[in-house]
């Protein structure tokens, strides 16, 4: 594979002053500025592509200090993103009141309350102990910031396998109180990502909630392998990867940092086929053709790993990881090792966030649509799915 130089900014012809007016227009553009409240915020996915589509952050809260550090270092980076607090905290011990003073704020300025309880406790990838699992209790911390704020909308993301576990019982009784007697319009939609232009087979569960009784339709998929019924190809590996060097190289990327690995490793990479599995590390072989397998976290105790690089025999860096998530190269992750791939790995895709921000514009906030899929690509300066 040829490796060109990678581009972190659009190339123009007029001074850098106009490219910042340009995106700031292209995010503004027919849209008033709506407030969020991020929790659970990882590494900022829903807070980086919601902000993409004019959406304020005004606060976002995790028990991770490498996310919340994260979500500083980024700040002021684009335009766009200017993170106002962003406050290392375990939910289970503040209360809205303390995330509201200490951003500033008042429960009347929160249009939306975005977030992403850990989904471990529900994925097939962990062992489905629900609400045996203390991480599966957090779901019901959400659920009181919402009904101490009662903001005009909220967002909760999650695995599909949270809609199955406990034979389902527990999915109906999160509608049931996420309804606060009957306060919101609940939508429940299943999205793959892979469907939606994201280098990536990922599915996730959107509940979305809407104070004015709004009910949110499900957005169309717009990728696929069905060009009779109007869809574009799957976004693939190969496209996530152009112009990426290979790691170790002079580059400017962050996170592009590759593990080592011994010669008996490096044979067995080499004569996987695409979309094997290694048997020893039990991780796959990226397929250049497709979309990438599902970006995965490890344990509390680590042991994240990505996947194996189509062409060189190696596993991909998180850097890679992240571009199969569509964080742009300017995103840089704070820490290292496993503190960044956890990161990476539990993020909603900001070019996904950003699309369903858009929708909840015009669904729930009543706007007309103005943003394209393609709009965001350049906003969000995803120059490596550009056409």
């Amino acid at each position: 594979m040829s490796y060109e130089p990678v581009v972190l900014e659009k190339k123009l012809n007029s001074p850098r002053i106009i490219e910042i007016a340009t995106i700031e227009n292209q995010v503004n553009a027919g849209t008033k500025e709506l407030m969020a409240l991020s929790l659970f915020s990882g590494g900022g996915g829903l807070d980086l592509g919601f902000s993409a589509a004019g959406f304020r952050v005004g606060c976002s809260t995790d028990i991770d200090p490498f996310s919340c550090k994260t979500l500083i270092l980024n700040n002021g980076r684009k335009v766009f993103y200017n993170h106002a607090h962003s406050i290392t905290a375990d939910i289970t011990e503040i209360s809205a009141e303390y995330l509201l003073t200490n951003a500033e704020l008042s429960n009347s300025e929160i249009d939306i309350v975005l977030g992403g309880p850990p989904c471990q406790a529900f994925s097939i990838f962990g062992r489905r102990q629900g609400l045996d699992d203390p991480r599966g209790n957090l779901v019901w911390e959400y659920l009181k910031i919402i009904q101490e704020i009662k903001p005009k909308a909220f967002v909760f993301e999650n695995v599909p396998g949270l809609k199955s576990i406990h034979d389902g019982k527990l999915f109906e009784e999160i509608l049931r109180e996420l309804t606060i007697n009957d306060t919101y319009a609940i939508s429940t939609h299943n999205y793959q990502m892979a469907e939606y232009g994201i280098p990536q087979f990922r599915e996730r569960v959107f509940i979305i909630g809407a104070k004015n009784g709004s009910l949110v339709p499900p957005m169309l998929p717009t990728h696929g392998n069905e060009p009779l019924l109007g869809l574009k190809n799957y976004r693939t590996v190969r496209e996530a990867l152009r112009y990426l060097p290979e790691p170790g190289t002079f580059s400017k990327v962050p996170n592009h940092i590759g593990r080592k690995h011994s010669p008996r490793i490096v044979s067995r990479y080499e004569n996987l086929k695409f979309g094997e599995r290694d048997p020893k590390t039990r991780i796959n072989k990226l397929h250049p053709e497709r979309p990438s397998f599902t970006i995965i976290v490890g344990s509390d105790k680590g042991g994240g790993k990505g996947h194996i690089h189509p062409f060189v025999p190696r596993e991909v860096t998180p850097r890679e990881s992240a571009r199969m998530q569509t964080f742009p190269d300017w995103w840089e992750f704070y820490g290292t090792g496993r503190h960044v791939i956890r990161q990476v790995g539990n993020a909603v895709p900001p070019l996904f966030a950003a699309l369903l921000a858009e929708h909840l514009r015009v669904h729930i906030f009543e706007e007309t649509k103005q943003k394209s899929y393609e709009d965001f690509i350049d906003i969000l300066g995803l120059g490596y799915l550009q056409e």
